[in-house]
């Protein structure tokens, strides 16, 4: 599930000191600077948070008894966690996402596949430190690309819908390779919007679509590689 904050909101009115120029960045710069500090910060720590949660909940029964009271109270936690937008609900939905993560990668493991677990991980490290010091970077303006990812993100999730009663091996490849495209796509957009107009979304929010993106990827890049080293 992937969304997106509004990136058109007031300014709360975060101010940086004029001297800060004499650095040889404007105010604006700094401001931006600050707001993306507080935003991936949160966002490590999301991380990090939810990849213990992970390792936690891989081979527990208690988390396999109570896997779908634990993915409904992450749905319920999730938009507790959009309404509020604040670093408490943003943790409390990344602890639960990474529980619900647990039995997903077991699965992998008793499947003889651990290592395409960390193979993914790689990848998509290497995928969200590329795209975002591109999107930081770069004067190419992605702003157009918004309609287009949500367009491809609607026909993923019909796509993903079909395939719960086809169980087609072609379709979920397609659908993990579209994926991988799409939240990429999502990484690159909404990176540079973050930085073309700093505090206008809370840090917490940005840092919650970012985690969702980080994670959709890495979800795609695992059922790819689970699917290219299957025997089947």
């Amino acid at each position: 599930m992937n969304e997106s904050p509004s990136f058109h909101r007031q300014q709360p009115g975060q101010t940086v000191a004029a001297s800060a120029t004499s650095e040889g960045l404007s105010a604006s710069e700094l401001s931006a600077i600050a707001y993306l500090k507080q935003v991936y910060a949160l966002l490590g720590g999301s991380l990090l948070l939810a990849t213990a949660a992970g390792y936690v909940a891989m081979g527990s029964p208690l988390v396999q008894e109570n896997l779908l009271l634990l993915i409904i109270a992450e749905v319920i936690v999730f938009f507790v966690a959009l309404a509020k937008r604040n670093s408490s609900t943003l943790f409390l939905f990344t602890g639960i996402s990474g529980l619900t993560l647990g039995p997903v990668l077991d699965q992998y493991v008793h499947a003889g596949m651990p290592g395409i677990i960390g193979q993914a991980v790689f990848m998509t490290g290497a995928v969200f430190v590329g795209l975002t010091f591109h999107a930081l970077t770069t004067r190419r303006d992605f702003s157009a690309m918004g309609g287009m990812l949500f367009a491809g993100l609607i026909v993923l999730l019909v796509g993903s819908l079909v395939n719960i009663f086809l169980q087609s091996t072609g379709l979920a490849f397609a659908v993990s390779a579209a994926g991988t495209l799409i939240f990429s796509g999502y990484i690159l957009w909404e990176t540079q919007q973050l930085k073309n107009h700093p505090w206008e979304v809370p840090p917490a929010a940005a840092a919650l679509s970012l985690y969702l993106n980080v994670l959709n990827l890495f979800l795609s890049l695992l059922r790819l590689l689970g699917i290219l080293s299957s025997d089947d």
